[in-house]
């Protein structure tokens, strides 16, 4: 499991799964985690709010891309701001709880693998 951030400047976010922490993600990078095949709770989480969970499926041989970014909650307008500053091109993936979407200043997006490894090709790894 890939979990990276695109947006450089934008604050770091603490990464768990199962509710262990595996990492800090910063804007412009990206972190690696391997774990067997199986259901798990992953939660992005910063200084400013709460966790944003959801819960995904990992299969045996697959490579999949977790990108950080905003909720897309909000009045069009605040939504096309907040992408612009801390959004991710990736699929936002729905919370285990709808409070999390207005609660949370950052949400987990998913990548299809194509388009998740070309957007580590142009990070950082941590």
């Amino acid at each position: 499991m890939y979990f990276l951030r695109e947006k450089f400047g934008t604050p770091g976010a603490e990464i768990k799964v199962d509710g262990t922490l595996v990492g800090t993600v910063d804007g412009g990078y990206y972190f690696f985690v391997d774990r067997p095949p199986g259901m798990y709770k992953l939660s992005a989480s910063t200084s400013l709010s709460m966790a944003y969970e959801v819960e995904t499926r990992v299969e045996a041989g697959k490579a999949y891309y977790f990108g950080i970014g905003v909720p897309l909650v909000g009045s069009p307008g605040q939504i096309l701001f907040n992408q612009a500053f801390a959004g991710s091109s990736g699929q936002q993936m729905r919370s285990t709880s709808p409070l999390m979407d207005g609660f949370s200043a950052a949400a987990l997006y998913q990548f299809d693998p194509a388009a998740g490894a070309a957007v580590i090709s142009q990070l950082s790894g941590q």
